[in-house]
């Protein structure tokens, strides 16, 4: 029941303190205020409570007492003051605990928290162009990309995800208006932008932070596939084992920013991507001031060559590896001398076996080794490197030898005779899948086990068993070059005799490449790029796309918690644990009973969460704006 000039409601009240004594009496309950006087009687103050209306007369403050209410116990006192406290708000009203029920909730904050972001990208700047329309490309695009952030669904359940969430309310949109045939509809639109998002994330980088685009990271990656008609589907090979897949080229830049990328057929070798990937840069970018990373497998003579334009305005400068078998070619180096290099005192060896070689730090030292035309050649040698690949060739080690035991027990099991060359076959393919056949052989062994049958007569099965042989000269042959790699360069410009670029400015990028390898883990995991359930080339183009873009606003997160840190969220520096947190703040839909009203609210915001958003830049989320345009569209529930 609402509370203005209600009588009663005061008579309600003045029975409740006078013992059901009825007294009409006409005022204005918000004009009123709590006055109190003492006395004193037999040496005992006592305080004496009054309704009083204040006035100013003579330039002084005066009252006037309306009503005297008596004595009042501190509850009842307390009470007169809230309610009239409460009065003097337009929309105060009473009810009680059990009148009050949270009908719904609505996601918010995390929702919030990526749109935001998609905002200070301006990514809807991008769609500009795309005539009038109920909703506009640039939200589906954005609906979509969140969805992708917040809880990747099908294309077709994101219409009921964004009715659970406030995006209606933040983006003004009826909820209606969102169904699965405007999503697949508008897939094609998204997709034929994928250029100009492209132009407008490079540029948006190179005005943000100019040196953000001197590096920039390349790699592919091949994701699973559902169903069998989409024309990019191609059954085999990937980082994932044999499966139907298509493969994304990824460029990022040194930030992990995503700012092109293309989907290509599945088994599309890294080889190949080269020319047509720095063929469309050249004409769509200014990339004169980028120098390419990307890894050992995209390395070729012709790829090369490519990049090392005759027209220096034309050239694209880049950072790579040559492949382990590369390596004694091109120095002319007899590794032979570093078979002895032993893990336990490598670091005691090291200045002694490498004294043409210069520290970077604790990891890293170099050697320059040669310019051939324009391609510079840098060995270098990383002593964690070399422990490890010593380390990872014992384990190899140790593990044929399970496998070896296991052969042998299965052997020895036999119920029938075996034959000795597909017998060697088996341990000999395990050898070399595993990279141990140049200095380790088994030898076969015959063995016969006799075993009775059915009719009580010995049967003699012939079996073999297997004895591991390591060539212990040939194994430390096998790990002369542990540690070891050759970064490729055409930065091989001099000025007073001194290379442009340092040698320790050109390993450092390549030992950053990991970042590329983080966004494919990040997209592929908890973007959930894969499963793909649509079809056509185009849809699956557009997939990707939104998933990338997903990146760029998990990408840019991840780098202000990791920028900021903070005190009671300093363990959370990751986009999935931010959007974890920011889920428990929510758009509630309470109903009053007892006065039949609908409105909204925001759960209560923790201490954690206001630390997160001011960490991420974004306090300003929890203002009341969205709780306003929330109640001006109840109809959107």
């Amino acid at each position: 029941m609402k509370i203005s000039l209600d009588l009663s409601i005061f008579m309600t009240i003045i029975e409740m303190s006078f013992n059901n004594l009825r007294i009409i009496i006409i005022m204005n309950l918000s004009e009123l205020h709590l006055h109190f006087g003492t006395s004193q009687y037999k040496g005992k103050k006592y305080r004496s409570y009054s309704l009083a209306k204040p006035y100013r007369a003579n330039g002084k403050n005066q009252k006037d007492i309306i009503f005297p209410l008596g004595k009042l116990t501190d509850e009842e006192a307390n009470k007169w003051r809230y309610l009239l406290k409460a009065l003097k708000k337009p929309d105060v009203f009473l009810t009680s605990f059990d009148d009050i029920c949270v009908e719904k909730h609505f996601a918010y904050l995390d929702v919030a928290i990526a749109n935001a972001v998609w905002d200070e990208w301006d990514l809807d700047e991008i769609f500009q162009n795309d005539g009038k329309r109920l909703i506009s490309i640039a939200t589906i695009a954005r609906i979509l990309t969140i969805n992708r952030c917040i809880d990747p669904a099908a294309k077709s359940k994101t219409p009921e995800w964004f009715k659970e969430s406030a995006l209606p309310w933040i983006l003004g949109i009826n909820p209606s208006e969102i169904n699965p045939s405007r999503i697949f509809r508008e897939l094609s639109i998204i997709e034929s932008h994928k250029e100009e998002i492209c132009k407008h994330l490079f540029r948006q980088f190179a005005q943000s932070d100019p040196s953000s685009i001197k590096s920039a990271f390349y790699d592919l990656s091949g994701t699973s596939f559902e169903g069998t008609k989409c024309k990019l589907m191609k059954w085999g090979h990937c980082k994932s084992g044999y499966e139907n897949h298509v493969v994304l080229a990824l460029l990022v830049n040194k930030q992990g920013l995503p700012f092109y990328w293309e989907v290509l057929p599945g088994c599309t070798a890294d080889s190949k991507t080269i020319t047509w990937l720095f063929g469309r840069l050249k004409k769509k970018f200014n990339i004169s001031k980028t120098t390419f990373i990307f890894d050992r497998g995209m390395v070729s003579e012709d790829n090369l060559d490519l990049l090392e334009d005759n027209d220096q305005e034309k050239e694209i400068k880049y950072i790579s590896a040559m492949d382990r078998n590369q390596i004694e070619t091109i120095t002319d180096i007899d590794f032979n001398q570093f078979s002895n290099l032993d893990p336990k005192t490598i670091d005691k060896q090291i200045n002694d076996l490498l004294p043409d070689f210069t520290k970077i730090n604790q990891n890293t030292f170099y050697r320059e080794i040669k310019v051939e035309a324009k391609r510079r050649y840098i060995l270098c040698f990383n002593p964690q490197l070399f422990k490890d690949q010593r380390k990872a060739r014992e384990r190899a080690i140790d593990n044929f030898r399970e496998f070896e035991k296991n052969v042998n027990d299965e052997l020895l099991e036999a119920k029938k005779s075996r034959q000795k060359e597909p017998t060697q076959n088996k341990f000999d393919k395990r050898l070399k899948k595993v990279k141990l056949n140049n200095f380790v052989k088994v030898d076969l062994s015959e063995k016969f086990i006799y075993r009775k049958s059915k009719d009580e007569s010995t049967k003699i099965i012939i079996t073999y068993q297997g004895d591991i042989i390591v060539n212990d000269t040939e194994k430390l042959s096998a790990g002369k070059l542990d540690g070891f790699w050759l970064l490729v360069t055409n930065h091989s410009e001099k000025e007073n005799n001194e290379f442009k670029l340092t040698a320790e400015e050109a390993i450092k990028p390549y030992r950053e490449k990991e970042i590329i390898e983080e966004a494919f883990r990040d997209i592929k995991s908890f973007i959930e790029i894969e499963p793909i359930y649509v079809w056509t080339i185009i849809h699956v183009k557009a997939h990707y796309s939104i998933c990338v873009l997903s990146y760029l606003i998990d990408r840019t997160l991840i780098m202000r918690l990791h920028s900021n840190k903070g005190d009671i969220s300093k363990e959370i520096v990751a986009h999935a644990k931010l959007f974890e947190e920011a889920s428990k703040c929510k758009l509630d839909y309470i109903e009053v009973k007892n006065i039949q009203q609908k409105k909204f609210n925001l759960t209560k915001s923790t201490a954690k969460q206001k630390e997160l958003l001011k960490r991420v830049g974004l306090l300003d989320l929890l203002d009341r704006k969205i709780i306003e345009k929330a109640n001006k569209n109840l109809n959107y529930v």
